[in-house]
């Protein structure tokens, strides 16, 4: 119910919020433009694929760091898909917060900076986690960034 205005704030902060969705582009599109997010939603078929076992590539942010970067999200994405958005904007020097609430996110819940499981989310989302949040919503994630940033200010300032 708060998702739009939590998106505002959040963008107010200077945080880049992109979707990133297993549903169908056209659900994510208007999704997105509903909430304010734009609707550059990329498809599946423009991110980078690896095998199990593979080892993620070095150049993942310089191949697709700027694609991603202009995108305001992605649709009918998988698991893998998730985890190299993550990877290949941690690789372009971003730091990445990620929420979700299934064991298809898990992955990409423990490789960003911050991993932020929702309330009602599963056991393998809240154990992949930095942090779970245990009410309905989102808006607590840009509370924490607003005193975050407040408390850093005042240790900078002695």
């Amino acid at each position: 119910p708060d998702t739009k205005r939590t998106i505002e704030r959040a963008m107010q902060q200077g945080v880049v919020v992109k979707m990133i969705t297993g549903d169908h582009g056209a659900i994510a599109r208007e999704t997105a433009r509903a909430l304010g997010m734009g609707d550059e939603i990329g498809a599946s078929d423009s991110l980078p694929t690896i095998l199990p076992g593979e080892e993620v590539p070095r150049t993942l942010g310089r191949d697709y760091g700027a694609m991603i970067e202009k995108s305001d999200g992605f649709a009918q994405v998988f698991p893998e898909h998730k985890f190299l958005i993550v990877e290949a904007l941690r690789q372009r020097g971003h730091s990445v917060g990620m929420t979700g609430d299934g064991v298809n996110d898990a992955p990409a819940l423990k490789k960003a900076d911050v991993g932020i499981a929702v309330e009602g989310a599963t056991d393998a989302a809240r154990a992949a986690s930095d942090l779970v949040l245990t009410e309905p919503g989102l808006s607590v994630i840009v509370d924490a960034i607003v005193i975050a940033r407040c408390i850093f200010q005042r240790m900078k300032n002695y």
